[in-house]
């Protein structure tokens, strides 16, 4: 059981850095995350269900282990190396383009620009829930998640829009 107590903090950022992914680049950690988890989108079967799936869990694992992991170990409160939140917006943006039967590889590598555009840039909402998350008791992990979140259902949106009205 002791040993467990000296694998926590490398499970946990293991899993925050998306498979250690946000430990390749210090310039775009978020960039390279959002790439890998395109990647890893392209390879799997075309399933809104399975994308859903995996969008849900990587939600949750990553707000829960920020959580562990961030207060006790991090004294930066949002750390770029934490790539799991923009794992999970490419998920999440993709299981709305899955629902609007847009995928093919054009519709998810629009997804990745879009989807990193917004989350870069910030426009109204997401750097006004960013700012809430922050200003607010909200936990740190919550905010470090909703903000991809949030740029990635925006994102979609924007994209099925386009594609839906070419």
């Amino acid at each position: 059981m002791e040993q467990l107590g000296k694998l926590k903090p490398k499970l946990l950022k293991f899993i925050i850095t998306f498979c250690c992914v946000g430990l390749l680049s210090k310039k775009m950690p978020g960039t390279v995350g959002s790439l890998f988890a395109t990647m890893v989108i392209l390879i799997l079967p075309k399933s809104f269900v399975l994308v859903f799936i995996i969008a849900v869990c990587l939600f949750f694992l990553g707000w829960w282990c920020c959580e562990l992991y961030i207060p006790e170990f991090e004294t930066n409160k949002d750390p770029s190396y934490v790539v799991i939140d923009e794992a999970c917006g490419m998920f999440i943006g993709v299981t709305m383009i899955y629902l609007f039967e847009l995928n093919t590889i054009s519709s998810i590598l629009l997804n990745f620009v879009l989807f990193r555009m917004f989350d870069i840039l910030k426009p109204f909402p997401i750097k006004s829930i960013e700012k809430y998350c922050k200003n607010h008791n909200t936990t740190v992990s919550f905010g470090i998640m909703i903000d991809d979140v949030v740029a990635a259902i925006i994102a979609s949106f924007i994209q099925i829009i386009l594609l839906r009205t070419i």
